[in-house]
């Protein structure tokens, strides 16, 4: 018999070991569409929430370098945020407290541009 199915102490703790990564899974699920409003298993959001408000991605231009964010940035950016995704999405914002553009990485030295709506 198997150990799930199994009337045994064993058998318990396998099977609450299922339900409960059942239920981290489902719950994880769901706080990435309330909170990135988009599933777990992409890995650009439409909106990062930075400063209390939603930027929204940028239509132009889609990826950037290092360099280019640099200069759109005007500055170096620090890191501010990582999400709990599978290919997990690091949020990047200027020195200043509430930039305007904030930049998420993508790939080795790529970057999308996301800006609070005027």
């Amino acid at each position: 018999m198997s150990p799930v199915l199994a009337q045994s102490r064993a058998g318990n703790f396998v099977r609450s070991l299922l339900i409960i990564g059942l239920i981290v899974t489902v719950f994880r699920e769901l706080y990435l569409l309330w909170f990135f409003h988009t599933p777990a298993w992409t890995s650009r959001p439409p909106e990062i929430r930075y400063c209390g408000e939603y930027y929204q991605r940028r239509d132009e231009p889609p990826d950037v370098s290092t360099a280019e964010m640099n200069r759109l940035a005007g500055g170096r950016v620090k890191q501010v945020m990582r999400s709990p995704v599978l290919r997990p999405i690091a949020a990047y914002k200027p020195a200043k407290s509430c930039p305007r553009y904030v930049f998420a990485k993508v790939g080795e030295d790529r970057f999308v541009v996301y800006t609070f709506p005027t």
